[in-house]
């Protein structure tokens, strides 16, 4: 009896298997007529320009301005923190977090105003 219980879940889970192998050959599909929308873009940052911080987070417009969840990784060789991050095509808003408190904007990029302040800007191509 056990047996014909484990066939009869292992039934139940391959049609969603399927459907979720279905979706992503679709999605491939989509992106290999199309294109990806998304582009691997790399934030960073010398911990010079960073105010010698001993940790930087990214936060923007792209993450919902969450300044715990993009955590940059620091190189002790280039002495730069650095993140690598898929964003959609277009111009994003976002600055960094110094030690977890401290907002500042890249000093390489430019900037625009929103309505709580300003914001370092990039363009994604």
């Amino acid at each position: 009896m056990a047996t014909k219980k484990k066939a009869t879940e292992a039934e139940e889970k391959a049609p969603k298997t399927a459907k979720t192998t279905t979706k992503k050959a679709a999605a491939k599909k989509e992106e290999s007529i199309f294109g990806s929308s998304k582009v691997k873009t790399l934030f960073s940052i010398s911990q010079e320009a960073a105010n010698n911080a001993t940790t930087v987070n990214l936060a923007g417009d792209f993450n919902n301005w969450d300044k715990e969840i993009t955590v940059m990784k620091f190189d002790k060789k280039t002495k730069k923190f650095t993140a690598e991050i898929e964003l959609e095509k277009g111009v994003h808003q976002f600055r960094y977090i110094f030690d977890g408190n401290i907002w500042g904007n890249d000093p390489n990029l430019p900037t625009e105003e929103n309505d709580l302040g300003i914001n370092s800007i990039i363009e994604v191509k």
